[in-house]
């Protein structure tokens, strides 16, 4: 992917270079459209310095509700308005850019993944007492887990997108045995401590499964 520019202090109006516009037309740029500019390209790293929180906690206080709470496709559609009033929005790619910020933005980090989608998995393993005739008891010890192992197309779009850089996340584990999102660069230490720590007598003998088997209806 390709890298974003270095950002620097009082320097941020020049999120515009997303896009052919000069560096004396960017100084020029105040109020929402320097924010919305700003947030673009804040919005297009992992990396983000404290330059960014004014533009970012303008975009993050956009919010729409109706009956039933947030109105979560209103809300896109007031954030995609925000960020479209950076004067480059409408250069080659920057459409689309503003798209998928708009839409993955808040949504596609780790801890939002791992909040959302968070649910119970169980490791269990059952015992028989007296034979064909006589008990079945079952020791079951419920596991957090995240069950969203892929990535919705919304993220992919986001992460995926030629001028995002460092966004990405990648799942450890799996959902039946304690899965988690995690970002990339801290991918392969956390696969590595979730191997070793979910493998040999952790799972000898065990079985795991995201429903309680205590409660199959074909048991």
């Amino acid at each position: 992917m390709q890298s974003l520019p270095v950002l620097r202090a009082g320097a941020l109006a020049l999120a515009c270079v997303l896009a052919p516009v000069t560096h004396a037309a960017a100084d020029l740029l105040t109020g929402i459209p320097r924010l919305a500019c700003e947030a673009t390209l804040c919005l297009s790293s992992g990396l983000r310095p404290n330059e960014c929180s004014p533009s970012l906690d303008h975009y993050f206080d956009i919010k729409k509700y109706g009956k039933h709470g947030l109105d979560w496709s209103a809300t896109v559609d007031a954030r995609r308005s925000f960020l479209s009033q950076c004067p480059a929005s409408t250069d080659q790619g920057m459409p689309e850019r503003i798209d998928a910020i708009s839409r993955g933005a808040g949504k596609c980090d780790s801890e939002y993944l791992n909040r959302t989608y968070a649910d119970t998995a169980y490791k269990w393993r059952k015992h028989e007492y007296g034979g064909d005739s006589g008990q079945t008891v079952y020791e079951v010890h419920p596991l957090p887990t995240v069950t969203l192992d892929q990535l919705p197309t919304y993220c992919v779009v986001y992460n995926d997108h030629a001028w995002t850089h460092e966004l990405s996340v990648r799942y450890v584990g799996s959902p039946s045995m304690g899965g988690r999102w995690v970002e990339t660069k801290e991918y392969d230490a956390a696969q590595a401590k979730w191997d070793a720590d979910h493998n040999g007598l952790w799972a000898s003998g065990w079985n795991f499964s995201l429903t309680d088997p205590r409660h199959r209806v074909d048991q």
